[in-house]
């Protein structure tokens, strides 16, 4: 019987065997070094005991729902990466920010792999890629608990298995960049995005090679990819997109009124994305990323190097069609790293160059090129990016001095984190909220949830408050405590408007004192 025939078209340019190759013991000890890279570059303390702010703390309340309602209080953020929250088994209460982190280090450890997998320098190229991937400035901000890391590693796994596919054809190498973007949906939504810019690329690629027997294959698994997509968005994501996600959303989109709009508008948002996308000038960093373009075609990788402005067109196209954020920093992640990796091929490619003056040549670019893109990044590492709401500590000070007959009102900006932190775990029912759930404690009549911050509403429930208030005895009247976070100048006023005339006192905690009300 004889073996079936495998086609193997290394890069034209690379002059490096297999075999010369780092074992692969090492080059996944590596890899894992470069992941756990991560505890050096971000301040990990910080992270255990900074207290979550509000875009955090309606994720956070998912672990204390039950099971049953998760999926509908996941609402944008993906059920697979909700679900891995309750997992988290040490850390306190600020632990489930362990998670993104675990995929920033799972990014860094693809960036490696993806440099190991171009076959140019050994180490050099691998180590390049990775601390791009590691330094990212869109990475290094991202320490908050959204799962913008997840979308980031989904992107740099694919072009990883892309890399992979362009060493040596395989269809379960081409079934593995299916079934990454499309059942990494659970994890990581913007998965499928990068997976139609894989796809798309292998198509051309196949084009450009003339190999029309691979582009079926790659329709096939295209197809079978885009169906199990489209199963996921419509079961489990589009029934959670509330009208209140849509409208904070709407500025993001790009206008589509005219050709002019939309080229101005797409301008301005990467002019300001462009101090996350490695050096801070956009003329340099887009310059930076052509010229990792530019070497994928030299090294004949013909994929890689149409996939990231494919996958910048379909994210514009999507805004254009408003079903995906453009320009905002937290929602481009998963393409920001991909700038920083590709400087990094650039790099690795002159440093290819370099080699025929000498076999150090390889290394003196490599280092020179970190030389420069570590200071660059210097001002985000450990950075401290997380908005200061304290929730907890009005949390911990008022159930130190709460006693019987005391009011507690929470305005809506502290209800999500007054949900996680306070001891008594509330109920969730459905409500105008960013993920489709208000926080509510129907069985403690004694804690009032201002559903918004209009004046109608506070009035209403500082009545509601002096109302159990002036039912108690006269000589057991407790006093109401306003506990308020993530609130405008305006709405701050509104309280003081309404408390105008009571003996008020001001608890200094945080950004938002906790006020008093002791009645006469």
């Amino acid at each position: 019987m004889t073996k079936a025939r495998v086609d193997v078209h290394p890069p034209a340019a690379s002059r490096y065997r297999r075999a010369s190759a780092v074992p692969g013991v090492v080059d996944v000890g590596l890899a894992v070094a470069v992941g756990l890279s991560v505890l050096v570059v971000h301040d990990v303390p910080y992270l255990l005991h900074h207290p979550f702010w509000i875009d955090e703390a309606w994720v956070a309340d998912s672990i204390r729902a039950p099971v049953g309602l998760t999926r509908s209080m996941a609402s944008s953020t993906p059920l697979g990466w909700t679900f891995l929250l309750r997992l988290v088994p040490f850390g306190g209460a600020q632990r489930l920010r362990l998670v993104p982190l675990a995929f920033a280090g799972l990014t860094a450890a693809a960036g490696y792999l993806f440099g190991r997998e171009l076959r140019l320098t050994p180490l050099a190229t691998g180590i390049l890629t990775g601390a791009a991937a590691l330094l990212s400035p869109a990475m290094l901000v991202r320490d908050d608990l959204k799962q913008y890391t997840a979308e980031a590693c989904a992107c740099l796994i694919l072009w990883l298995l892309v890399a992979r596919i362009e060493n040596e054809w395989r269809v379960r190498r081409l079934v593995a960049v299916a079934a990454t973007a499309s059942v990494g949906m659970l994890f990581a939504e913007t998965a499928i995005v990068v997976g139609v810019a894989a796809m798309g690329s292998l198509g051309l690629e196949c084009l450009v090679r003339r190999q029309y027997r691979r582009l079926g294959q790659v329709a096939a698994a295209s197809a079978v990819m885009l169906a199990v997509a489209a199963a996921i968005y419509e079961t489990l994501i589009r029934p959670q997109v509330t009208p209140t996600l849509v409208a904070y959303w709407d500025p993001f989109y790009v206008p589509a009124r005219s050709a002019s709009a939309a080229l101005s508008f797409i301008h301005l948002q990467l002019d300001q994305l462009a101090r996350y996308m490695g050096f801070g000038s956009l003329a340099i960093d887009a310059a930076g990323a052509l010229a990792g373009i530019a070497a994928l075609i030299w090294l004949r990788r013909f994929a890689l190097a149409a996939m990231f402005p494919v996958m910048l067109v379909i994210v514009i196209v999507a805004s254009a069609d408003r079903k995906y954020p453009f320009g905002d920093l937290r929602t481009s992640t998963f393409w920001l790293v991909m700038v920083p990796v590709l400087m990094a091929v650039a790099v690795a490619a002159a440093g290819q160059l370099a080699a025929k003056a000498g076999r150090l040549g390889p290394l003196v670019v490599a280092a020179a090129a970190l030389a420069v893109w570590v200071p660059a990044t210097n001002t985000y590492i450990r950075s401290h990016h997380i908005p200061a709401e304290d929730v907890r500590g009005e949390v911990a000070y008022l159930d130190a001095h709460w006693r019987s007959g005391d009011v507690v009102v929470v305005n809506y900006g502290a209800s999500f984190g007054f949900g996680y932190y306070y001891p008594r775990p509330p109920s969730f029912p459905v409500g105008v909220a960013p993920n489709g759930h208000v926080v509510a404690y129907p069985g403690l009549p004694w804690i009032v949830i201002a559903p918004n911050g209009s004046p109608t509403q506070i009035a209403d429930v500082l009545a509601r408050a002096r109302r159990v208030i002036a039912a108690e005895p006269a000589g057991r009247r407790g006093r109401i405590w306003i506990v308020r976070a993530h609130e405008s100048p305006v709405e701050a006023g509104r309280w003081l408007h309404y408390l105008a005339g009571d003996r008020i006192s001001t608890i200094r905690i945080g950004p938002d004192p906790i006020l008093v009300d002791t009645p006469s």
